[in-house]
């Protein structure tokens, strides 16, 4: 999403109730309440209490740059975890809907530090890539990368990008892209997802043996990488069953079911 800096809008916060202070610290050691604040373009107006006698007491404003913020003391909102639990529903669509209105919000403040604009931008391009809108999600992860935002975060949504070729048989793309990524990812998490990427792409060639190797990197090698895990263990099992092993094949499925038993592959293994 492209959008400019916020023109004259009064900050609202993100959560209906008062978790924690919402507040700005400036280089200088400044500390602002974000309910004395409003934000006209790219800068921050902060208002001043002038104290004295009734005809000498008033108010005024003071104009602060944002690139003069240190940080920023903001909760999460709680439409980050509700747009991830949609991802991890498999449904990019509401994630996407409920996302763009975190973007909104944290736009001005993408590369200070303590916004939640980062996170935001991974769900939306992951949203972007499974709705097969390759394009859009690479803009944002671009974005992503000229905010400076963690390169793990990076790394979700260039492999979400990936998998949606894999998925659209455009696997000659996907091993470029995957060759690029493997040096950088260093997150289990990433590595476990590049591993079930290797992996699918293998067993699509009908190269079996090498597909179950690659799944079995997850749970030997990123044994905590939970959000790949039932992929990976349902892949082994499949492959399994394609070697004519059905010994461990049972056995793998049963660990997908039991440490797993509401994911989507555990569902489809049950089948």
């Amino acid at each position: 999403m492209s959008r400019s800096l916020f023109t004259g809008l009064i900050f609202a916060t993100l959560t209906t109730g008062a978790l924690h202070a919402q507040t700005f610290y400036f280089n200088d050691g400044r500390k602002v309440a974000m309910s004395e604040a409003r934000i006209k373009g790219s800068n921050i107006l902060v208002s001043l209490k002038i104290e004295g006698a009734a005809a000498d007491a008033g108010s005024a404003e003071i104009t602060l740059p944002i690139s003069s913020l240190n940080r920023i003391d903001w909760p999460a909102p709680p439409a980050l975890a509700a747009s991830n639990a949609d991802l991890q529903a498999d449904k990019p669509a509401d994630a996407l809907k409920k996302i763009d209105a975190i973007l909104s919000e944290q736009e001005a403040f993408r590369e200070v530090p303590g916004s939640w604009w980062n996170q935001g931008a991974v769900i939306k391009a992951i949203a972007l890539a499974r709705l097969g809108k390759d394009v859009d999600a690479d803009v944002m992860i671009e974005r992503m990368k000229r905010a400076k935002a963690d390169s793990a975060d990076i790394a979700r949504a260039e492999i979400a990008v990936i998998n949606q070729l894999v998925a659209s048989g455009k696997t000659a793309e996907a091993n470029t892209r995957m060759e690029k990524l493997q040096g950088a990812a260093s997150d289990e998490e990433s590595l476990a997802a590049l591993a079930v990427l290797k992996a699918s792409i293998l067993a699509k060639a009908g190269r079996t043996e090498e597909a179950l190797l690659a799944y079995l990197r997850v749970p030997v090698f990123s044994p905590t990488a939970n959000t790949q895990m039932p992929a990976a263990l349902l892949g082994a099992a499949l492959a399994y069953q394609k070697l004519g092993d059905a010994d461990r094949a049972a056995s793998t499925l049963a660990a997908l079911t039991s440490r797993f038993p509401n994911s989507p592959e555990a569902a489809q293994a049950q089948r």
